[in-house]
């Protein structure tokens, strides 16, 4: 009997020992497992917070990015060009309505156009040219060659007066023996945009485009820096000008032109030369293309500008 109860009591410890093992080991399993939920709540936390940092930082830099861009392109300063200091101005808040130019029929007690005289006024802070000085400037749009502009230079040549040659991207680069005799008989060439596009209906990225394309091509090919613009038809607004200026050019109209472009329709000589000489006024700059009524009467508009008294210069 002693024997069972022994046996019997030692087999209680036995039990009792295993419960209070089991238990232990349960506890502590409960509380690992707990940590380790909280251990990866705060992990999950932190990389959020981490993650929240990284997405703030990079918006920070891309607010820095954008705000240094707006800078850039607001900055304002002076363009030292042949023609005098061209002032830069931010496009901010300029007006983007498109402005036919066309010189009008109402002239002033010096025979120049009113329209000229204010629209001088009001744009010439923005690089615009339409009127200059008391001198005569002859220019010449050269959009494709019809022939003529070699006799012209012949003719300018002879009398030893100096003009202002517009070109497109096409005509500087599909007529090198011209361009480079106009470069180097010592006029000016003008930029007239690389696809004569209307400059106030397409992007600023493109209107920049148009400009910088041609001074690219005229400067690698011809070593000479174009520094006026012509827009093409006329047609500008406040801030196809600032964008021109921003890109170191002045934007030079006109206060005389007439139909002379159509080849194949061309004015008569004698009325085309009584009209250009009738609207001679000081600071005029003369739009002509390159055709044929054009090249005939030059010679002639020449000596009468210098009979009435007039010097006849060059931007």
């Amino acid at each position: 009997m002693k024997v069972l109860k022994i046996i019997a009591l030692f087999v209680l410890c036995v039990v009792l020992l295993t419960v209070t093992f089991i238990t232990m080991f349960s506890v502590s399993d409960t509380k690992t497992s707990s940590s380790e939920v909280v251990s990866s709540e705060i992990t999950q936390s932190s990389s959020e917070e981490s993650s929240s940092q990284i997405v703030e930082h990079s918006s920070s830099e891309e607010s820095s990015k954008q705000e240094e861009s707006t800078h850039i392109s607001l900055v304002e300063g002076t363009v030292k060009t042949p023609l005098g200091d061209l002032t830069v101005k931010s496009t901010q808040g300029l007006d983007t309505n498109p402005v036919t130019w066309g010189p009008g029929v109402q002239f002033n007690d010096k025979n120049q156009p009113a329209a000229c005289v204010s629209l001088q006024e009001k744009y010439g802070d923005l690089g615009a040219v339409f009127l200059n000085s008391d001198k005569i400037y002859l220019t010449f749009d050269l959009g494709y060659e019809s022939g003529h502009t070699a006799k012209i230079l012949d003719t300018l040549k002879a009398n030893n007066v100096k003009a202002t040659f517009f070109v497109t991207g096409s005509y500087a680069k599909n007529q090198p023996e011209l361009m480079q005799r106009i470069v180097d008989e010592g006029h000016t060439v003008g930029n007239h945009s690389w696809s004569h596009p209307d400059m106030t209906t397409i992007s600023d990225d493109e209107a920049a485009a148009e400009i910088t394309q041609v001074y690219d091509i005229v400067k690698q090919n011809y070593g000479y820096e174009t520094y006026l613009f012509r827009f093409p038809a006329g047609v500008f607004s406040e801030k196809t000008l600032a964008i021109a200026a921003q890109n170191g050019h002045h934007s030079v109209f006109w206060s005389f032109a007439y139909n002379d472009w159509d080849n194949a329709n061309q004015p008569d000589v004698t009325e085309a030369l009584e009209k250009v000489t009738a609207r001679l006024h000081p600071g005029a700059v003369y739009l002509f293309h390159p055709m044929e009524t054009n090249s005939t009467i030059l010679n002639d508009f020449i000596a009468n500008a210098k009979d009435a008294g007039y010097e006849i210069a060059v931007f």
